[in-house]
Order: C-alpha cells, then sequence, then structure tokens
C-alpha cells in the first residue's frame, strides 16, 4: 500500500536519506499505526485481515469471515451499515466484519496500555452497539442488534494493578457478560471482548514451539511479536509469508519509511519517559519513606520529652519537621495530639496528622 504523508502526520524531515538510513531493520514492526494499517488496513490485503480476525476468534465453518469492510481513519467517528455508504453504526470503529452470521466485529490496536482501558472498551462497545438500532427499530432489537466482537491486542500487558486476574499467565482473555449467582453467560448476549497480551504470549510454552503447523493464532502472535526482529522469513504458512513480504522496509516508497520510523521513535520515546517515570516514582517513593522515618523519630523524642513532663516552651525549639513553616502553625494542635495518644504508634500519629504530605517539597527533596 502506498501512503502519502499528510498534514496529519506533522512536519517531515529535511534530511530524508539520514531518516531513512536510521532504519536498521530488514522487516517492520508491524503493531505500529502505519504498519499494521498496512497490513490489515488495506483493500489489496484483506485476505491477510480476514486469516487474523478467524484465527484469533477461532471462527470456523459458518462462523467465519467472509467479508470486512476497513476504516483506516484513527478515531473520529465513522458511519458504517450493513450496506456501504449508508447511515448506520456512529461509532469509533477500524473495521466492520461480516461472517455467515452477521456478526460486526471491531478492532482495535494498542500499542500501550492506556489509562482506564477497561471502562474505555465498555463505553467504546455501547456505543458500536447502539448505533446499530436506527430510529425507528426500537421493536427489532432483537434483530438489528447483531453479536459484537472487540479485539484488543496489548503491546504490554493490560490487566495489571487493581485489573490483575487471578492467573497472571493467561495471555488470551475472553470477557463476556455473566450472572453472577450461576456463573452463566447472560442469555441472549451480544457483546464479546477479546484481550490478547503480547509480552504474557512470549513468555508462555506455546510460543517457544512454534512452528509452520502450529494454528495460525500462535503464528499470527508470533508475527507480531517478532516480525522486526528477523532478518529473512521465517518457514511458516503461506499467509504469515506474505506478512513478511509487506513488512519489508527496501520495498517501501521512502515516504512510508519516513513515517515508520518517525512512529518507531515516538514509541520508543514514550516508552522511555514511562520507565523515567517509574524509576521517578520509585525514589519518590524511597524518599517519602524516608522522611516518614524521620517524623516518627521525631514523634518519638516527643513521647520521650511528655514522659518527662518537660514543658512545651522547651521541647518546641528542639523540632525540626513540626517546627517547619508548613505546619508550624499546627505546632500547638499537633503537639495536643501526640500527648493525647501516647499509646498510638508513631506511624499511626504520623498519617493520622498527615504530616508526610503536608512537608513534602523541593526543601526535602521530594
Amino acid at each position: 500500500m502506498k501512503r502519502k504523508a499528510g498534514p496529519q502526520d506533522g512536519p517531515q524531515p529535511k534530511n530524508l536519506k539520514m531518516q531513512e538510513r536510521n532504519i536498521t531493520e530488514t522487516f517492520a514492526d508491524p503493531t505500529l499505526d502505519v504498519t499494521f494499517k498496512m497490513l490489515f488496513g488495506d483493500d489489496n490485503n484483506k485476505d491477510i485481515l480476514i486469516s487474523l480476525l478467524n484465527s484469533l476468534l477461532g471462527f470456523v465453518g459458518n462462523d467465519e469471515i467472509i467479508e470486512v469492510d476497513i476504516n483506516t481513519n484513527e478515531l473520529p467517528i465513522s458511519f458504517f451499515s450493513e450496506e456501504k455508504r449508508q447511515s448506520g453504526i456512529t461509532s469509533a470503529v477500524d473495521i466492520l466484519c461480516t461472517n455467515k452470521g452477521k456478526q460486526k466485529i471491531a478492532i482495535e490496536m494498542q500499542g500501550q496500555k492506556t489509562k482506564y482501558f477497561l471502562a474505555r472498551e465498555q463505553e467504546y462497545m455501547a456505543k458500536l452497539i447502539a448505533g446499530q438500532v436506527k430510529e425507528g427499530e426500537g421493536q427489532q432489537y432483537d434483530e438489528k442488534v447483531l453479536k459484537t466482537y472487540i479485539i484488543v491486542i496489548g503491546k504490554a500487558n493490560m490487566f495489571l494493578g487493581n485489573t490483575a486476574l487471578k492467573d497472571q499467565k493467561l495471555f488470551e482473555v475472553d470477557v463476556q457478560p455473566v450472572v453472577i449467582q450461576t456463573k452463566e453467560v447472560v442469555p441472549g448476549n451480544k457483546m464479546f471482548w477479546k484481550f490478547f497480551e503480547l509480552p504474557k504470549f512470549k513468555e508462555s510454552e506455546n510460543y517457544a514451539h512454534i512452528d509452520k503447523d502450529s494454528s495460525l493464532k500462535e503464528q499470527w502472535l508470533e508475527f507480531l511479536i517478532d516480525c522486526s526482529t528477523k532478518q529473512e522469513k521465517p518457514d511458516r504458512s503461506d499467509i504469515i509469508k506474505k506478512g513478511y513480504e509487506i513488512m519489508e522496509v527496501a520495498k517501501w516508497e521512502p515516504d512510508i519509511k519516513t513515517l515508520y520510523w518517525k512512529q518507531k521513535m515516538n514509541e520508543i520515546s514514550l516508552i522511555e519517559t514511562q520507565e523515567a517515570l517509574k524509576e521517578e516514582e520509585y525514589t519518590r517513593g524511597e524518599m517519602k519513606g524516608k522522611l516518614k522515618g524521620e517524623i516518627k523519630g521525631e514523634i518519638s523524642k516527643i513521647k520521650d520529652f511528655f514522659d518527662l513532663e518537660i514543658p512545651r516552651e522547651k521541647i518546641i525549639p528542639k523540632l525540626k519537621f513540626l517546627n517547619d513553616d508548613k505546619v508550624k502553625d499546627n505546632i500547638e494542635s499537633n503537639l495536643t495530639y501526640i500527648q493525647a495518644h501516647l499509646d498510638d504508634s508513631d506511624s499511626e500519629i504520623c498519617n493520622e496528622l498527615g504530616l508526610v504530605g503536608s512537608l513534602l517539597s523541593s526543601e526535602y527533596n521530594l
């Protein structure tokens, strides 16, 4: 696919040849926006897209996808329907697919985990489903609302932190509405989410033993992970080999190379920024812990002063943290609280008085 860089791609580098020389890969990374669309967003490569979707969703027989209607817009609202060029589904979809069961499938490729991604995918599904029923068709919901699938392929693991699953080795996650009491999928459900986490797949036994006889699902996931690391096409299924041929950088037009390199550098910069933020947060946490430890030490010393019945006017000049300008106005009330809670732990008192948060500043290198 020949794609000319447009205004939305920003200013082009002045020294194009220098930019091209920076691309040392034989095959490009297929998960970037420009390359993903070359593979799966080009009408000339519908066989590749259909192969990917059928393999990832496990569709065979009557469920097999036979038609794809490609929309290469990124996220702006687009209009689709049962027939082309007619107003129908109003949603941010990249691809509409049709199989023998008239199912529509929305594809979204996420290079990195986005904040609130689960809430976002639920909103995305709601808009896609709602747009299938046109005005005046309210009595035909069961007929008009089609089974709708969203596939999310993550280059970074998505189910982390408060969204972590019990089995952290799962690289393929199916999500459907479930009746809690009976653990059954909601009867008549038409909403399906499919999540693939590429880093977890790479750590699995499946990944370690892939060859041309492996399932197409495994071959496609391996392709998305390893394509840019290969020096020559591996011995895989013919449709996978076609993917490698399209990703062969030497065959590209200069403007495509430039756009690819720009996106590659943007991704590297994003990853470096995220790593720097993690390191900064880790350092901040360490320093915050150190500050809290020092404040607890001062609280312990204050308790000793009260046990010795030393008057406050002699205690205050000996304090560093409670006598800081940021909390100095509260020193009397803070001392009164400590005196009334001598049996509480130093940590409990520190938390109750909110001293760490109040004292966080450049003065303490935080």
